[in-house]
């Protein structure tokens, strides 16, 4: 089944354009990894101030620098993550050349490992400093395992707001990155998401960075692709497309992808597989 995908470009006025997408689908249904997917991948452990999990595939036929991706997952409030392993494992059978990289965020546990740090409440509280040094960290050491010609980060949710925080951050060199519901204004989002469920918990101070706030240390040669769900509840894209006009007061490209009828969790969607494969093959063009 399909349905029609809005394509919104900030620059020109939320236009449209026809798409296919799959049907929408929760957390713990979304779609099946892509035929012939290696399901196990390679353990390795990057370790900083602490030790950070992440779960290597290697694509076949690979060259002396193939293209690196970096997936960092959503903050999981329901339970162990584990579909950031599903998606890095078609990614890879998806994009020739390619490592694809699931990072197992600082404070988290998969059900199997645990990362070093600290999880938080879910709140919007963990994209602090020393979160994203440690993602910085392992995507050095795999760039240095792997020499890749090209380094593409993919962030869900609130993997997707450490992903833009780290695109900020000095040092740190990604040519590309795909965000994925996005929830790129921190305290907008935790004004939303205290109107949804209510509580004290969301005027806590954080020490969170909030992507839309550091848009100014991205690089104008970083291409960034964005995509939300238009029934997405808890990260609306109203916030997406606020970033995207941040990043393009600051001249970074971008492009936002509205797709009609999903919600929050599309990681595993099929229209999400195919921005990144657009993704991959405009980045290693050089377009």
């Amino acid at each position: 089944m399909s349905h029609a995908a809005c394509f919104t470009s900030v620059a020109a006025g939320l236009a449209l354009c026809a798409a296919l997408v799959g049907n929408a689908s929760s957390a713990g249904a979304q779609s099946a990894p892509t035929a012939g997917a290696t399901k196990t991948g390679t353990t390795m452990w990057v370790t900083t101030t602490q030790r950070v999990k992440t779960r290597v595939y290697e694509g076949t036929g690979l060259g002396p620098h193939p293209i690196l991706v970096i997936v960092l997952h959503g903050d999981s409030p329901d339970g162990p993550p584990t579909y950031q392993y599903r998606f890095a494992a078609s990614a890879a059978a998806a994009i020739p050349d390619a490592v694809v990289a699931a990072v197992l965020r600082p404070g988290y546990s998969d059900g199997e490992d645990r990362s070093d740090g600290m999880r938080g409440e879910t709140t919007g509280d963990n994209y602090t400093p020393e979160v994203i040094n440690a993602v910085a960290t392992a995507l050095s050491e795999l760039k240095d395992k792997y020499h890749p010609r090209r380094v593409i980060l993919v962030g869900h949710s609130g993997g997707a707001a450490i992903a833009g925080n780290l695109l900020s951050q000095q040092g740190v060199t990604a040519d590309a990155a795909l965000l994925v519901s996005c929830p790129c204004d921190l305290a907008a989002w935790r004004k939303h998401m205290k109107s949804m469920k209510g509580g004290a918990i969301w005027d806590r101070p954080v020490r969170s960075l909030s992507p839309i706030e550091v848009v100014d240390g991205i690089p104008a040669s970083t291409k960034l692709s964005l995509l939300v769900g238009s029934d997405d509840q808890v990260a609306p894209p109203e916030l997406t497309v606020a970033y995207a006009d941040a990043l393009r007061k600051h001249n970074v490209a971008v492009d936002v992808m509205i797709a009609p009828g999903l919600p929050h969790n599309i990681l595993l969607e099929p229209i999400t597989m195919d921005r990144l494969k657009d993704l991959a093959g405009a980045t290693d063009a050089g377009r």
